[in-house]
């Protein structure tokens, strides 16, 4: 098969995107959207597999055996020296539960599955991202699925009418595939991440740049426009690398039209003076061509320190992990990645090794790694590791005391219709509570119960979906029906009767800061009491538990360490505003903090919280001890 002239502005390219990659992963603030570097990298993938294979149809050159030869020997070595890297760190690092989910993520991203697997584990409950520590490799999944379909659509199409339908289909792909992100986003934002085929039109834009490109070369050859083009085209991915947020409900849909539009401005522009400024340099060559070894390579290590040293990443910090991944990521790159790869137009490696060796190298250290890691499912992560008060602390069950405190929930707060279940009292010194909330309904009703045993309660609760009136933020990926509900539920809430106490149970951060200030605004304007519990997010990727069992493991350290950053800032200027507005505004804080930051009752040392998020059971009855010794309602018995 042949190749065409070698472009060196694409490795820029591939160093800009595998950059603003790590700054993201690394929480470097500048580059929250650097997430958009995968969306690049699709650009320049399809960009180049189409040239390749369009390039070879047309000299009849094209083979689908070489082609998926050279796409094995290219991906595949290095993806199984990162997946053997990452369970032998796990098996050492990592507790059982967490070391059988890494080696699922590992089968999952040896047979290029990992973003179906991570699409099925997307759920309200499932634990924080940033623990997986091969997360990283469902775009690989996405890559690997498209390089099984396209090289047969192209060479249908070109079998069919040449280049201009392979165009056609190109310029169909991108439409369609855009509406149909844009369609499955409104109702689930996970699918359109994850699924496949609502991601082939960004590799249909770099595609359709290989056939413009032949069209408008004399054009980028004048360097003014060239200029513009490139100029352009960086514009667009740094804007959506500054500018873009994992919050940005518009992702993955059209709006990622914006980095993959720029990418394709600069593979038109080609080598124009403004490319060989910013991309063409030998440090900006040495990470495009080391991209692949540094995309694989880093996440398992920002994982794996996390995991140990805490969530909050300091500025040294991030300087230090970015020097250990450029490290690391030569040493794949010169051991396995480069070893490996194939010579273009020959059966044989740099180092002398023929394709056929290669292939069943990777066969049999494929079905190596995943024999060890079905061992690892069946043992169960191996627990006999862990001493002997970290498995007394296995034995929790964090799956159960949810259930329990649902059960509880719906045992207790029987429906009565739409919006709500409790009945209200009545009696004219009753004391009434409407409860309004997300899913901390469940633990903040045992809470209430525990705290008022005479009030009447009702509560209206729906995953993910907190209670405000704003439309643009009561939304929940969980809840589809969030905004609709909620209009539904605060009517209800302003139109009881004036002696009604309300509370709000959510998750309360910056995001959501002015609509929940709105909401208190106008339940208070129409003679509510108004009670708003505060912010409890504690953790971030490391849940109390995994905290508390790793303590018995390792040298003991301050849970500070694995907090999110600023934990409890609400209880700032935010609850300061809350007050003003004539609200009652209820800390967790307390119940955590003391001396230092604990998870655990000091008189008990049960855990109150099993995720750091919710309640369980028993950190619900002690709320419910602190709210009755606090805050007594003014009609309580």
């Amino acid at each position: 098969m042949t190749s065409n002239h070698y472009h060196k502005e694409i490795d820029g390219l591939r160093a800009i995107s595998v950059l603003i990659i790590i700054l993201f992963h690394l929480d470097v603030e500048l580059f929250r959207g650097g997430f958009v570097g995968v969306d690049v990298f699709f650009v320049v993938s399809g960009y180049l597999i189409t040239q390749i294979i369009t390039s070879n149809l047309q000299s009849a050159q094209f083979s689908f055996k070489d082609f998926y030869i050279r796409r094995s020997t290219r991906i595949l070595p290095a993806l199984i020296a990162t997946v053997f890297l990452t369970l032998l760190v796990a098996t050492f690092l990592q507790q059982p539960k967490g070391l059988v989910h890494t080696a699922e993520e590992s089968i999952a991203a040896l047979l290029s599955l990992s973003n179906f697997y991570f699409w099925n584990e997307s759920s309200y409950w499932a634990p924080s991202s940033e623990k997986y520590a091969l997360l990283h490799t469902w775009s690989l999944g996405v890559e690997e699925q498209f390089y099984l379909v396209y090289p047969l659509m192209l060479f249908a199409c070109y079998r069919f009418g040449g280049m201009r339908t392979v165009a056609a289909a190109l310029f169909l792909i991108i439409a369609v595939g855009t509406y149909a992100s844009e369609a499955v986003l409104k109702t689930d934002r996970t699918a359109a991440f994850y699924f496949t085929p609502l991601r082939f039109y960004e590799f249909a834009v770099g595609g359709l740049g290989t056939i413009l490109a032949v069209r408008v070369r004399n054009l980028s050859s004048v360097r003014w426009l060239s200029a513009i083009l490139s100029t352009l085209g960086l514009a667009a991915i740094f804007f959506a690398a500054l500018e873009f947020h994992p919050f940005l409900y518009a992702l993955p849909g059209a709006a990622t039209l914006i980095p993959a539009g720029g990418a394709l401005l600069v593979l038109l522009a080609g080598a124009s003076p403004v490319a060989n400024l910013t991309l063409i340099n030998p440090v900006m060559s040495w990470l495009g061509k080391t991209s692949y070894s540094l995309y694989l390579i880093h996440w398992p290590i920002i994982v794996f320190y996390r995991y140990y040293f805490g969530s909050s990443l300091s500025l040294i910090e991030q300087a230090l992990l970015l020097v250990v991944i450029l490290v690391a990521a030569e040493l794949l790159c010169r051991t396995v990645e480069r070893r490996f790869r194939l010579l273009g137009g020959q059966q044989h490696t740099a180092g002398g090794i023929s394709s056929r060796s290669v292939l069943k190298g990777i066969l049999v250290a494929t079905l190596t790694l995943i024999a060890a890691s079905s061992a690892l499912i069946y043992s169960k992560g191996l627990p006999s590791r862990m001493p002997t008060e970290a498995q007394e602390l296995m034995k929790i069950d964090p799956a159960q005391d949810m259930r329990q405190r649902k059960l509880s929930y719906k045992a207790q707060c029987v429906p009565q219709g739409r919006f709500f279940c409790g009945k209200r009292s009545p009696e004219p010194d009753a004391t009434n509570i409407l409860l309004l909330g997300d899913s901390r309904v469940l633990d903040i009703y045992t809470s209430l119960r525990e705290a008022y045993p005479s009030a009447a309660i009702r509560a209206s609760f729906a995953m993910g979906c907190a209670p405000v009136f704003s439309k643009g933020i009561g939304w929940s990926k969980f809840f589809p029906d969030c905004e609709s509900f909620n209009i539904g539920r605060l009517e209800e809430a302003l139109n009881s009767p004036q002696s009604d106490i309300i509370y709000l149970a959510q998750d309360i951060n910056a995001w959501r800061m002015q609509a929940i200030l709105e909401t208190v605004e106008r339940l208070r304007s129409a003679g509510k009491i108004v009670y708003v519990l505060g912010e409890f997010r504690i953790t971030g990727d490391r849940t109390p538990i995994e905290i508390e069992i790793d303590n018995h493991r390792f040298p003991r350290r301050s849970a500070e360490i694995f907090l999110t950053p600023h934990p409890f800032s609400m209880d700032g200027k935010f609850a300061d505003d809350v007050r003003s507005l004539g609200a009652t505004y209820i800390s967790y804080k307390p119940l955590f903090h003391d001396a230092d930051y604990h998870f655990e009752d000091r008189e008990t040392g049960k855990l109150l919280t099993y995720d750091g998020i919710h309640f369980n059971m028993d950190g619900a009855r002690k709320f419910g001890a602190y709210l009755r010794e606090n805050y007594p309602l003014p009609s309580s018995n």
